[in-house]
Formats: structure tokens, C-alpha cells, sequence
């Protein structure tokens, strides 16, 4: 499963260029909200030129409005003008030079956005632009891939450990009691480390299709979290199959979540043992949630969370 984008056919580097500008944005945005980025691109190509952004603010305020980042506007208009400003000095007003200019290394590439942080771009902002461009055959990476790794969250933790390809020798603390959160990056380090070493495994089977990055697993994983291996449900045994209705009702990639029978895919993967099992979370900001939700459930898992 890959990232799922309708690019109507436009060229890498209007590809490269539409989502760029879209990248630096919050990635909570849901940036289909208000249509398709790439037909904004259709209509609206001067929203994504450098020098027109740099010329003309008016610019920067439709494209904001035309993604739906209706939040913190003179934030993002600064991110606009500034990561504009790098495209020109620096990459010849091009995104789609950006990897080249780097050497094909996402690690260098990253580093050139991140290092600066006017530009807009977060690590995981950074790494999920790079797997998406990666993903739509934009660019491809002559070293390093393995460094772009599965966005790590309570869903792709709850399968890594539900799976079994990550193990702790004790449970894990309900999160109050870790008060500086050092339990929650350690698991959401080596979150990381364990499906990065999925993907170097996945190399090892002959006539494999391994996708061309870590991180490029991570729909498939999120997904998988949010529709057949929630938190109190999963639809493995003993629990109950989706219905042939629901499954059908979900996008055409989310179908494949589920085998003939309505369960998720991984039902043979996860040990009964291993199946209450849930992430740690970090802790909240005070008065966001109750003290209630700190409560720890058989597997170990609970805490507070924003």
C-alpha cells in the first residue's frame, strides 16, 4: 500500500513543487479538505511559484485558503516566503532539484530543511515529504532510504507490539508515573528501529515488492490502526469480522485490510498472549483530560494523552 494521490498526470517536478508547498504546512491539516492540492495546481499555478509567491503576499493568502489552513496565517505565510526563498537561492525555484542537488541522500535532504526552522519543516514534516515523493516514483534515493522511517504513534506502536516484532521484558508503566515521558521515547524509539528492520527483512523474500522506504509502510500500518486493530476492538478472533458492507463502504486500499473472512490480515500474526497488549502514552498537558484515562488496562498500556 502506497500514498494514495490523484496527481492528474502532472509532471515530477509540478508533483515535487505542489508538494512541497503543501508540506510545510501543519501536517494535521487535512489537506483534501478543500479539494485536490495537484487541481489546485491546475488552477492556480502562480500559488506555486517562487518568485510570484515573493512578489505578490495576495498569492500566499489563496493558496492558504485553498488548502484549508485557515489557522496561525502569518505563521504560514512566513514558511511560504521563506521556503520560496530557498527554492530560488538555492535549488533554482525547482523542489524537484532538491534531491539531486543532495545526492539521491534523504538524510542530507532533510537536514537542508530542517536545519533552518523559518522554512517550515519539522522532521516529520521533512520525512514525510520525502517518503511521498519517494512513493509517487518523484525521487528515488541512491543511500540512506532506510533512514526515513514509520511515523511512530499509538497505532503503529499497538501493532508492533500486538505482532510481537517489538518486546519488552516488563510492562509497560501506565504513563502519569513517567513524568518526563522517558518511557514513551524510549518505546517510540525503538518503534521505529523495529519496522525499519521489517523493511530490511522484507528484502530477504525472493520476488518481494518491498516498497522503496521504510516509511512507506506507514499507510498500511496507520490504517490498520485505525480500522482493524483499535485500541478496544480488533477484527481477529475471537471478536467479530467486518461485514462485507463495511468493508466495501471503506476506500479501495483500506479493502485490503481484511482477508475474504472480514478479519485483518495480521489475525495468524499476533499472539492471543499479545493481543490486550497497548503503547504507552505521553503525558498531557494539564486539564486536557481527566485522571481517569490514566488508567492501565491488562496489557500494560494507559496514560494520559492530549
Amino acid at each position: 500500500m502506497r500514498v494514495v494521490a490523484d496527481t492528474l498526470n502532472l509532471t515530477k517536478e509540478q508533483i515535487a513543487q505542489v508538494r512541497f508547498f503543501t508540506a510545510i504546512q501543519d501536517f494535521k491539516i487535512d489537506i483534501g479538505r478543500k479539494g485536490n492540492p495537484y487541481e489546485i495546481y491546475k488552477q492556480k499555478p502562480e500559488c506555486f511559484d517562487p518568485k510570484r509567491i515573493l512578489q505578490n503576499s495576495l498569492l500566499v493568502d489563496t493558496f492558504l485558503d485553498s488548502i484549508g489552513a485557515d489557522s496561525q496565517g502569518d505563521k504560514r505565510k512566513d514558511w511560504m516566503r521563506s521556503a520560496a526563498q530557498l527554492l530560488l537561492t538555492d535549488y533554482k525555484g525547482a523542489a524537484f532539484n532538491i534531491c539531486q542537488k543532495h545526492e539521491n541522500d534523504p538524510t542530507e535532504i532533510r537536514r537542508a530543511l530542517t536545519t533552518t526552522e523559518g522554512y517550515g519543516f519539522s522532521k516529520k514534516k521533512a520525512d514525510m515529504l520525502l517518503r511521498d515523493l519517494a512513493d509517487l516514483g518523484v525521487w528515488s534515493y541512491g543511500r540512506n532510504a532506510d533512514s526515513l522511517d514509520v511515523m511512530s504513534d499509538a497505532n503503529t506502536m499497538r501493532i508492533a507490539l500486538r505482532t510481537g516484532i517489538l518486546r519488552f521484558r516488563i510492562p509497560l508503566l501506565a504513563s502519569y508515573l513517567d513524568v518526563y515521558c522517558s518511557q514513551y521515547e524510549l518505546v517510540d524509539q525503538k518503534n521505529c528501529e523495529a519496522w525499519r528492520e521489517v523493511w530490511h527483512q522484507w528484502n530477504n523474500i525472493p520476488g518481494n515488492h518491498r516498497p522503496p522506504t521504510p516509511a512507506s509502510m506507514d499507510y498500511l500500518i496507520f490504517r490498520m490502526g485505525k480500522l482493524s486493530c483499535k485500541k478496544s476492538t480488533r477484527k481477529c478472533p475471537p471478536e467479530k469480522p467486518a461485514t462485507k458492507k463495511k468493508i466495501e463502504s471503506l476506500f479501495r486500499q483500506d479493502q485490503l485490510l481484511y482477508d475474504s473472512e472480514g478479519y485483518c490480515i495480521f489475525k495468524e500474526i499476533c499472539p492471543n498472549e499479545r493481543k490486550p497488549l497497548q503503547p504507552p502514552k505521553s503525558i498531557s498537558i494539564l486539564g486536557r483530560t481527566g485522571w481517569n484515562s490514566g488508567i492501565t488496562n491488562e496489557g500494560g498500556g494507559g496514560g494520559i494523552s492530549s
